[in-house]
């Protein structure tokens, strides 16, 4: 009866186990959060932050056009999710172009992320200019993406 007893309780200790693994850490910082962003958006696959919830509502995509003025010069998409935002800029490709491009990350202040564009900008490529964030509750969430497009 005594084995029979162990033999329960070592089995039930291997199948809590699993349930007292760590999960998954969230980034703890804003930096490395905009950071997994700008490698989901250059991969293509933004629609894989979904699982990490860093949107509170709504999320804006804005695309500059680096050669238009005035009003003609921004278009501004909302959308639910991680996902649909990659499914429009999907929708905007022909034959993979524009391609996209991140360069490295220049500050997180106040609410936005820059990325540094100083060495110029090429043709048929939209680059991550920069990514705005609310704090609430301690935790930051992605309000708005900026791209700038090459033309």
């Amino acid at each position: 009866m005594k084995r029979f007893t162990i033999t329960i309780a070592l089995i039930l200790f291997a199948m809590s186990v699993p349930a007292f693994a760590k999960s998954p850490s969230r980034p703890e910082s804003i930096e490395q959060i905009v950071q997994g962003v700008a490698e989901a958006y250059e991969a293509k696959d933004l629609g894989k932050l979904d699982a990490e919830h860093l949107i509170v509502g709504k999320i804006k995509i804005i695309i500059e056009d680096s050669l238009a003025d005035g009003k003609d010069a921004f278009h501004v998409k909302w959308f639910k999710s991680f996902g649909q935002a990659e499914a429009w800029l999907k929708s905007r490709e022909h034959d993979e172009l524009p391609g996209r491009q991140t360069r490295s990350l220049l500050k997180c202040r106040k609410g936005s992320c820059t990325f540094d564009l100083s060495a110029g900008i090429l043709h048929n490529t939209l680059y991550l200019k920069r990514i705005t964030y609310v704090v609430r509750k301690g935790r930051p969430f992605i309000t708005a993406i900026h791209l700038l497009d090459g033309d």
